[in-house]
């Protein structure tokens, strides 16, 4: 009786002091906020579904049941009853630019014009209707619109009083009229910078026609006076990161802070770079920043110096080192792209047979920039379009990977990706982000691709990242405003794209491209705009899934994507936006 007793004892000392030691830990973690009554999808494979999710400070204290998430509430604790409303990771963009971007998409929309006449319409209702404009500015046109390049003479009849330049839908190239070219001194002897990859557009005599080609127009814009820095850069900041709040964003990779300096890679770059990342810090500090943001200095130039590039990226990843705002990586931008004819291929462009594209950036110096990053801890994305391009790229990682066996390096777009280069990233497990819009019909994808290369490499090589993801690689989809529109920035619109093939912009179109395409699941693709996204940035151990320990990064949506009808998921309305514990969005 006397042991019956002793045991019985030790048994509830042992019950109440693992109560006490339970409660003590749940006392010690009253949360701020607990949403609950939820249907919660974590995308942590150890736990993939809960109820409720609790917040203390800006890390996330509880996942798991509605029953037990009430041990975390104490008097001051905000409990919201969500009533069956779907929580998810905060997204992830690994890559938009969301910085300085924003004055590319400025004046008129040119997206939905319908053909050169409708184009022209626009234009001039836009000028006329800002007649204190000193530069006519806009954004939207393709070849296929205006039934090829474009020339100044073409937009004088819109505009003639004042310089106009539009960019084209990749913003790539640009469409000046007469006035602009006179106000940026464009004339037979202006040089061009990459002859056949980046240039004007000239007649027979060698006078510039009112097209420029990959990004030859930066210079002019500046020197027609359409270029105002100050004012430029924090609005279109201010107003690309609160639109990517409001679509569910918390994390972005910006792969360049694009503005017309950009080519400058030694100078202008530099300095607009660290001017906006300053401008950003300022706002982090005063938790006004709605995004995390990870941005990269951009090498897109044949004279640049590999080490010196370099260098710039480590002192800028010194000074920008939080998990708000952080430098970690580079951008090669090496090539022009396929619609201009510009981008390297292996085998010769279909409606060219004797053209194969060039590069911008040779692959030694991509290969020296990647490697001589490596060895200070810095992982380099490169833009690759062209299969060659694709190909250089893979070779120029595997080398990184010699160096730094966590190196993280990647493909950033692989619109082509020659079959033996995919099976070299398959089996290395290189990483890969993908804008889905590139390679559907959006903005006559498919009339460019059947025209400039053709079947059968659009069946074996065009948007391979859906069968990246099904083999093992990591892959981030994202929109890369503003080569898509801003309205296109939003993670489930281009997780709609992945799932479907379709060209979500225009609802009317059901044409799937290319048409052998097998899309991404929507696991897949929820994946690629959060846990498999946070890892190509390095961040998985910190965001991209909702676990205990991990900040506070979540958006509550009004229903679940995984249940919505394919290529609905983008009219899910976005019910607010948490990043670091801060509600960055919350909807009317």
């Amino acid at each position: 009786m006397k042991y019956f007793r002793t045991t019985i004892g030790i048994c509830l000392a042992l019950t109440i002091s693992a109560f006490t030691t339970s409660f003590a830990n749940a006392a010690a973690d009253v949360a701020d906020y607990i949403y609950t009554n939820a249907n919660v999808r974590t995308m942590s494979d150890a736990q993939p579904r809960a109820e409720a999710v609790a917040i203390k400070d800006n890390k996330i204290v509880f996942v798991g049941s509605a029953v037990e998430a009430k041990a975390f509430a104490g008097p001051k604790t905000q409990v919201t009853d969500l009533k069956g409303q779907t929580v998810l990771p905060g997204f992830v963009s690994t890559h938009d630019h969301l910085i300085a971007s924003q004055w590319t998409t400025l004046g008129v929309q040119l997206y939905d014009a319908t053909d050169k006449a409708d184009a022209l319409a626009k234009i001039k209702a836009y000028a006329e209707a800002n007649p204190n404009n000193k530069v006519i500015t806009g954004i939207g046109w393709d070849k296929n619109m205006l039934e090829g390049l474009p020339v100044a003479t073409d937009l004088d009849k819109a505009v003639a009083d004042r310089p106009a330049i539009i960019l084209d839908n990749t913003i790539h190239d640009a469409w000046l009229n007469t006035a602009a070219l006179k106000a940026a001194n464009i004339t037979k002897d202006t040089k061009d910078a990459v002859p056949g990859v980046t240039y004007w557009e000239r007649d027979e005599e060698g006078n510039p026609t009112g097209a420029a080609i990959e990004i030859q127009w930066f210079q002019a814009y500046i020197d027609m006076g359409a270029w105002d820095p100050d004012s430029m850069i924090p609005e279109s900041a201010e107003y690309l990161l609160n639109l990517a709040a409001s679509n569910g964003t918390t994390l972005v990779l910006v792969p360049g802070i694009i503005t017309p300096n950009i080519k400058d890679v030694h100078g202008g770059m530099e300095r607009d770079f660290e001017t906006a990342m300053d401008i950003l810090q300022d706002w982090a500090n005063k938790d006004k920043l709605p995004l995390r943001v990870q941005a990269q200095p951009f090498f897109k130039t044949p004279v640049g110096d590999p080490q010196r590039f370099v260098d710039f990226g480590e002192r800028m990843s010194k000074k920008f080192n939080s998990d708000l705002l952080r430098t970690r990586s580079l951008k090669i931008h090496p090539e022009g792209n396929t619609v201009a004819g510009t981008a390297p291929f292996i085998d010769p462009y279909k409606n060219q047979p004797d053209h194969r594209g060039a590069f911008n950036v040779q692959p030694e110096t991509t290969m020296a920039i990647v490697t001589k990053a490596a060895k200070v801890g810095l992982d380099v994305f490169i833009h690759t379009d062209g299969d060659r391009s694709s190909r250089a790229a893979v070779d120029a990682i595997l080398a990184a990977r010699k160096i730094d066996a966590d190196n993280r390096s990647a493909l950033h777009h692989a619109i082509w990706v020659h079959p033996d280069d995919q099976k070299r990233i398959i089996d290395n497990k290189i990483p890969i982000n993908s804008t889905p819009s590139f390679t559907n019909t959006f903005g006559g994808g498919k009339l460019d691709n059947e025209r400039m290369i053709g079947y059968p490499r659009i069946d074996t090589s065009l948007g391979r990242y859906a069968h990246f993801a099904r083999n093992g690689v990591k892959v981030g989809i994202s929109a890369d405003v503003p080569s898509t529109s801003p309205e296109m920035q939003g993670p489930l619109f281009v997780l709609d794209g992945a799932t479907t093939g379709l060209d979500i912009s225009t609802p009317d179109n059901k044409e799937v491209f290319p048409p052998n395409w097998k899309p991404m699941t929507v696991h897949e693709a929820m994946r690629a705009i959060t846990i498999d996204a946070a890892w190509m940035l390095k961040m998985d151990d910190k965001v991209g899934s909702l676990e205990v320990g991990k900040y506070a990064d979540l958006v509550v949506l009004a229903s679940d994507p995984y249940e919505a009808k394919l290529g609905t998921a983008h009219q899910i309305p976005v019910l607010k936006t948490i990043m670091n514990g801060r509600i960055t969005h919350q909807a009317k």
